[in-house]
């Protein structure tokens, strides 16, 4: 299979470029611009999929010496299985302390999710303040919490974070990816006989942001919708969603009550479940500004 990584943010759009005519995967990033924490953390979960599966990877590195040093530096290199063959150069690393501004990509196990929780929690108090930070903590909880517990896998799933101060967008901003090589959002709910009659993997994902749906029959399903409405209280507020062949996009305004929701079958089809939160905050003027 070949996955092309090209452009900006390739694996947030709707339908990226892939071919199966393969017998390894191939991590095409020559003409990536731009890669988002969604975009490594479904790299290194796809590729420790095809090895599970007995087979090889490969990492097309970027033609942009910046890009590949962004790849190196969020350890998607370190991240793909034994064996991955790289090809291109990578460069020289200098490396200093940024744990306060991202989470390198990382393989979230039951082993593993307390100091990622910890380290989470740091970066995101750091850059939101105390009051925003814990409820984007609560999604982000939420997100990581499903992984564990539906996305368990042979394989286990990846994580991926980076904050911006908003320092030339004028919004700080923290995005994050968790994608694990679970069943699915569809073969999960399923389970439940309250959802035995989903009949795609789009329905599904819509199906799973309505309070209290649940692949069981407690009382839980509650966190997804709640992701939206703690977080975009205050917040823009963007999630996406991806398992099988169905992706949703889910959006909220600062401020506003209602979120907006489209699902949809793609053309892509992944194993397990990715996830994508962006929120964005506004940032305080400054005194000379206002002046």
């Amino acid at each position: 299979m070949l996955l092309e990584l090209a452009g900006r943010h390739p694996l947030l759009r709707n339908s990226p470029t892939t071919r199966t005519a393969c017998d390894r995967l191939v991590l095409d990033a020559r003409r990536l611009l731009f890669a988002s924490p969604l975009d490594l953390a479904a790299a290194a979960a796809s590729a420790h999929l095809h090895a599970d599966d007995g087979t090889p990877t490969a990492l097309v590195l970027p033609r942009s010496p910046d890009v590949t040093s962004y790849l190196q530096r969020m350890d998607l290199i370190t991240a793909l299985p034994n064996g991955t063959h790289i090809e291109g150069d990578l460069p020289d690393e200098t490396r200093k302390d940024q744990s306060l501004n991202l989470l390198e990509v990382t393989h979230l196990r039951p082993d593993t999710v307390g100091r990622i929780s910890e380290q989470l929690g740091r970066l995101t108090l750091h850059h939101l303040g105390p009051r925003n930070g814990r409820r984007v903590c609560q999604g982000i909880g939420e997100l990581i919490d499903n992984a564990i517990d539906h996305g368990a896998s042979t394989c286990g799933a990846f994580i991926a974070a980076q904050a911006y101060s908003g320092k030339t967008t004028g919004y700080r901003r923290l995005e994050i990816a968790v994608c694990d090589t679970g069943v699915g959002v569809l073969d999960h709910l399923r389970r439940n006989p309250r959802h035995r009659l989903l009949s795609s993997s789009a329905a599904a994902l819509e199906r799973a942001l309505q309070r209290g749906a649940s692949g069981t029959e407690d009382k839980r399903g509650n966190g997804l919708p709640d992701l939206l409405t703690s977080s975009g209280a205050t917040a823009a507020t963007r999630l996406v969603l991806r398992s099988g062949d169905g992706l949703l996009r889910a959006g909220r305004h600062r401020g506003r009550g209602a979120s907006v929701t489209h699902s949809f079958p793609t053309a892509m089809v992944i194993r397990g479940t990715w996830s994508w939160l962006r929120v964005s905050y506004r940032t305080k003027p400054t005194c000379a500004s206002m002046n």
